[in-house]
């Protein structure tokens, strides 16, 4: 199980808004950020650089500032911003269970990993009218489909990298990755449109 995320969101002005987190999520100092490769080792940042619209990203302690280029008023991307800082910053509220060996099969692999969605993944995802299917484990690569709210999602790519992938490379490191086998074009019911982005 994880622990939600509060958020706190301060507009500074038409470029700038700040987001107050309930936990930190940067240990030192200040860093910022102007592209989601480049945040490679703070996965909110990460999230927050994949908002279309978003071009910059400071980080300190448990405070988040977003800048974006002036398209869209904060309120239409609070939400979004919202949506990635909780995709990427929950955290266990129990200690994780031990990693698996590195030597699973991947039929043991898809035992374990289903287990995961049922208990961990999609009561979170559910929260937003989704629900993501285990489909196959190939080569050490979990095989997905996104349905429901997840379907279509302009989020969907936070979901899966920030939410799904990262809390399973916790236990497995060895994982290989993910893959999305969703037509995301035939969603008619997306938690965040394409054209809400």
């Amino acid at each position: 199980m994880t622990t939600p995320v509060h958020v706190t969101a301060e507009p500074v002005d038409a470029h700038r808004c700040k987001f107050i987190l309930d936990r930190a999520v940067h240990a030192r100092g200040v860093r910022q950020f102007t592209s989601a490769a480049e945040a490679g080792d703070s996965p909110v940042a990460q999230a927050i650089l994949e908002v279309p619209g978003i071009c910059e990203v400071v980080v300190s302690g448990n405070v988040v500032t977003a800048v974006q280029d002036g398209t869209r008023p904060w309120d239409a991307l609070e939400a979004q911003i919202r949506y990635a800082i909780e995709a990427a910053a929950r955290q266990p509220v129990s200690p994780a269970p031990p990693a698996a060996p590195a030597s699973l099969s991947d039929d043991d692999l898809f035992d374990v990993v289903s287990e995961i969605f049922d208990a961990e993944i999609n009561p979170v995802v559910a929260q937003h009218g989704g629900k993501v299917e285990l489909i196959d484990v190939q080569d050490a690569t979990v095989v997905v489909r996104m349905m429901g709210g997840c379907q279509g999602c302009g989020m969907a790519n936070v979901t899966l990298r920030q939410g799904i992938e990262a809390a399973l490379r916790r236990q497995f490191p060895s994982l290989r990755g993910i893959r999305d086998i969703t037509d995301h074009s035939a969603g008619t019911n997306p938690y965040f449109t394409a054209g809400t982005k």
